[in-house]
């Protein structure tokens, strides 16, 4: 190749990138023009679902596009993975992402799906995980618990949601770890299962969330005695928190929920999808479902989620660990 022929070629080049990122700006300051998708690894009526339901409401009049919700449950959340990792990374198919996900790359997805496989967008909120006991109970607080566990040098049952490895499970041994006792998990299909196993006496303890158990702490019928968080939950101000009690538990470990996209979605319209679901989840509508709903609202712009997403991912394999799964 001649000196002048390399010239017209790095020339071609440079220009066409030139070309590109100027096509990608403009496609970014048009951005959106159709219609956005939320895909979700739940079927209707879940909190995912209601969340999604309730920012897809919240969001149309803000990108002024219609924004639809997607349920495409299965394979323990591989079914909506697999959808949102092979979409265009144009900001027009978003995923929400959970807490589940993340102990699921580690067990039943490990190999399929790591945390590089998706761009970040948004964390949105956290839903704590806690320890409540009926209210006829010897347990006032955790300590009392512990306390009576390391007095009979038996191993209580502690039921929740999912088996064991799950959320609701790794919850409960962060928690039971920090005061040195183990605990013999009993896991339930639904949460009203476990509720209602806990006030038939079937199990001395349950693990829940805020929402699930709002109703029958504000009837008095069950009673938190410990709560995963690093501050107690506006809708049971009545309940403390580990730390309050003087243990020591990874408050990382809470339910979230948040929105993933394709690996390459540009940057300028990931700064769009981001501003524009915090003006959504500060809108007055959307305040009112997570007052209702009991859930802590935490938004993370998509560099704080992608570096919070890490910690989650090895996180992740501490709790499995504590569940005597890893």
């Amino acid at each position: 190749m001649t000196k002048m022929s390399l010239l017209r070629s790095v020339a071609f080049a440079v220009g066409a990138m030139i070309t590109v990122t100027a096509a990608s700006a403009e496609d970014a300051a048009a951005w959106p023009t159709k219609t956005i998708e939320i895909v979700i690894p739940n079927g209707p009526g879940g909190p995912t679902d209601i969340l999604a339901r309730n920012l897809a409401r919240a969001a149309e009049p803000i990108f002024g596009q219609e924004v639809v919700v997607i349920n495409k449950p299965g394979g323990g959340g591989a079914t909506q993975m697999t959808i949102v990792k092979a979409a265009e990374p144009d900001g027009y198919t978003l995923g929400i992402n959970t807490l589940t996900q993340f102990t699921a790359m580690k067990t039943s997805l490990e190999g399929i799906f790591t945390i590089e496989d998706f761009d970040w967008i948004a964390m949105l909120q956290q839903d704590s995980y806690m320890l409540f006991v009926s209210e006829d109970s010897p347990y006032k607080t955790f300590g009392d618990f512990v306390d009576a566990v390391k007095a009979s040098g038996e191993v209580p049952n502690v039921g929740g949601f999912g088996s064991i490895g799950s959320v609701s499970n790794v919850a409960s041994e962060l928690a039971t770890n920090s005061a040195g006792i183990d605990i013999n998990w009993v896991g339930y299909n639904k949460t009203s299962e476990t509720i209602a196993n806990v006030l038939g006496g079937h199990v001395e303890v349950g693990s829940a969330n805020a929402g699930s158990l709002r109703e029958f702490v504000e009837s008095g019928r069950v009673r938190v005695i410990g709560v995963l968080a690093d501050a107690r939950n506006p809708a049971l101000p009545n309940a403390p928190t580990y730390a309050e009690q003087g243990f020591d538990a990874n408050t990382n470990w809470q339910q979230i929920r948040g929105l993933v996209a394709p690996v390459g979605v540009p940057d300028a319209i990931k700064v769009k999808l981001a501003a524009g679901l915090r003006e959504a989840v500060n809108s007055p509508e959307f305040k009112d479902y997570e007052k209702i709903s009991g859930v802590v609202p935490r938004f993370l712009g998509p560099d704080e989620y992608e570096a919070f997403a890490k910690t989650l991912d090895s996180l992740a394999v501490e709790g499995l660990r504590a569940a005597g799964v890893k």
